[in-house]
């Protein structure tokens, strides 16, 4: 009976204990099942976005454009990359922009370049906007059908000169670039000094050169005399039936008129031609000097093979020519001084007469 009796406490105790066992593996079974919890839910609005203005900008030489870009992230988050394409079928260009994620909308410039160079008119641009939160990277994009409007450069050169020896009038170089396809309009310098103002008109040549005009402005109200003055300029240009303007403002210094000089400037130093296999020829020099004018109211004339290419001025000394193909070329450069003396050429010679282009 004693033994019946242990047995039985035994069979008990074993029967609780694989009881008490398979609770626990059980339980062990539904916690290893459970899911871990999700992750807290972005902030409301956090997606990022990326637009693209209606316009954007065409620098004079067409090679690049400046478009604006809205870029709109969280804060945290971080713009790890923006690109911006801007094409037409095959041919474009790209550039980058950036902005802080500050959760409300950001304006980024991308300046956009194409080596073919843009032209003025209608472009397909993509922008790709990549935005990193907490590790994770998104990438949104946008696209939209912009138009490209001509900027206009203008500048002033830092001296002007009497044009008499009465004082009445001066001379002042003024340099002027805008893209090919714009229309010049009817723009104006204006000149003052002390008592004494006065103003010239001039329409800007836009083929995407930087082109030089030595304006003529007479004094009304006194007369100008030599020492500082104040000058500005506008120059404005049309296209696609809007009108579009550059200006330059500063202080300018009025010289002795070189009225009766008869010495020529120097020969233009160190001329040198870079050519391209289609003919386009970049051209430098240094600028020439003279007993008499100032280096900013020298225009120095281009010519290419004995004809007459185009002025430079306005302290500038480089210009861009197309080379005749199939030649030979000879590009001469003269100095020209107020006075009207001209200097002797300084000459490179471009050979064209390869099948295959320049070199």
């Amino acid at each position: 009976m004693r033994s019946l009796s242990s047995s039985r406490v035994l069979r008990i105790h074993v029967a609780a204990i694989v009881a008490v066992a398979l609770i626990i593996g059980s339980a062990t079974t539904v916690a290893a099942r459970k899911p871990p919890p999700p992750p807290p839910p972005p902030p409301s609005g956090s997606a990022p976005t990326v637009s693209i203005a209606a316009t954007g900008t065409l620098e004079p030489d067409q090679v690049y454009a400046i478009v604006d870009v809205t870029v709109t992230c969280a804060v945290g988050s971080t713009v790890s990359n923006g690109w911006l394409y801007v094409l037409h079928g095959d041919l474009g260009g790209s550039g980058t922009f950036a902005a802080p994620c500050t959760g409300t909308p950001q304006l980024a410039h991308s300046r956009v370049v194409n080596g073919n160079r843009f032209t003025l008119g209608d472009w397909t641009a993509t922008a790709h906007l990549r935005v990193t939160t907490n590790g994770q990277t998104t990438q949104v994009q946008a696209s939209r059908t912009i138009t490209l409007v001509p900027a206009v450069s203008v500048r002033i050169a830092d001296q002007g000169q009497l044009t008499g020896t009465s004082g009445g009038g001066a001379a002042f170089a003024v340099a002027v670039a805008c893209p090919s396809g714009a229309t010049g309009q009817s723009s104006s310098l204006t000149v003052t000094q002390g008592s004494a103002s006065g103003s010239a008109t001039f329409t800007p040549i836009c083929d995407r050169q930087t082109r030089t005009l030595v304006l003529s402005v007479a004094a009304s109200g006194g007369t100008f005399h030599t020492g500082s003055a104040n000058a500005s300029v506008s120059a404005s240009v049309g296209f696609n039936g809007g009108s579009f303007s550059g200006s330059d403002s500063r202080a300018v210094t009025i010289l002795e008129s070189s009225t009766g000089d008869t010495t020529p400037p120097s020969t233009p130093p160190n001329l040198s031609a870079n050519v391209f296999g289609d003919g386009e020829t970049w051209l430098d020099w240094n600028a020439s000097s003279d007993n008499a004018t100032p280096s900013g109211l020298i225009v120095y004339e281009v010519f290419l093979n004995g004809r007459f290419d185009q002025p430079i001025g306005g302290g500038q000394t480089a210009a861009i020519l197309y080379a005749d193909l199939g030649v030979v070329n000879t590009i001469d450069v003269i100095a020209v001084d107020g006075a009207g003396n001209r200097s002797a050429p300084a000459s490179v010679t471009v050979d064209c007469s390869f099948g295959f282009g320049c070199q």
